[in-house]
């Protein structure tokens, strides 16, 4: 081989050494204890920032209770998060999860109807982050004890209603707890209900009821993501962009708070930076 030609494909070499992130050819799956820090520095100081990552768990049918709660332990344990990931976060649009899941909840057990519009309803509020679905869903179905009792069920210690009555967006919640309610919804809910949910997170129409971009943060970065996205503007003069999902079988929580002085396409870059941060699940 040529002396040129070896040079040109030693430089290639190395390019791609320096370009290809060190987990990329890993043949396990790289840990929630690795991936957080690398997300958190790619997000950078645009803002407030909290991240957990989290594997989502799996129903098991059969076995004993013990390994059952062996089982959830192991799959707790591969939870990691930032320094920030106990700190209350206003969820904006995230709330409509939990409304959707407590509603379904509800119907599974008799003590709420529901009809194919209010279905239709609990979709387009997921899919398309509709806030006059979820406006009338937080009334009819009240939105509050919602809050409260998916708070209850699936053990989450940072979450709470508004303090002003009907102002949804204002609930309050940490990436931990998102991330412990989308881990556990598998196993909290009904299959089917959870799979209604899940289903719905995946087929999330790239521009919002609103017109908002969603495109960012998970959605559109981590390959067939089922997602839900937040965006708030402005609670004490801050913005709150949020981007939860998950796939392959893995939770990500990013939740940003910037000031108002940051625009909505700052805000949408960092979050993007730190969901590309995110190396794909391995396969399986």
């Amino acid at each position: 081989m040529p002396p040129v030609l070896v040079a040109v494909v030693l430089l290639a070499l190395l390019l791609a050494e320096v370009a290809t992130p060190r987990w990329a050819a890993a043949e396990h799956e790289v840990g929630p204890a690795e991936i957080v820090p690398a997300v958190t520095a790619a997000y950078g100081d645009a803002g407030t920032f909290a991240v957990v990552v989290a594997r989502q768990e799996e129903r098991l049918t059969g076995g004993s209770i013990r390994a059952a709660e062996a089982h959830s332990a192991r799959v707790q344990a591969r939870t990691a998060g930032s320094e920030l990931a106990g700190r209350p976060f206003p969820t904006a649009s995230l709330v409509k999860l939990f409304l959707a899941e407590d509603v379904l909840h509800r119907a599974r057990t008799g003590a709420v109807g529901l009809t194919p519009e209010d279905r239709a309803q609990l979709e387009v509020m997921i899919r398309g982050s509709n806030d006059p679905a979820a406006s009338d869903v937080w009334v009819r179905f009240g939105g509050a004890q919602a809050v409260r009792d998916v708070a209850t069920r699936y053990g989450l210690t940072g979450t709470a209603p508004p303090l002003r009555w009907g102002q949804w967006g204002e609930t309050t919640t940490t990436a931990a707890d998102l991330a412990r309610f989308l881990a556990r919804l598998p196993v909290i809910a009904h299959p089917d209900d959870a799979a209604a949910l899940q289903g719905w997170m995946g087929t999330a129409t790239p521009i919002a009821s609103d017109g908002f971009d969603q495109e960012y943060g998970v959605f559109g970065t981590l390959p067939g993501a089922a997602v839900k996205q937040g965006w708030m503007c402005c609670l004490s003069g801050q913005r709150h962009l949020h981007s939860v999902g998950i796939a392959g079988g893995r939770v990500v929580v990013l939740l940003s708070e910037v000031p108002r002085s940051v625009g909505w396409d700052a805000a949408k870059a960092a979050l993007d930076a730190a969901a590309a941060a995110v190396p794909p699940p391995a396969a399986s």
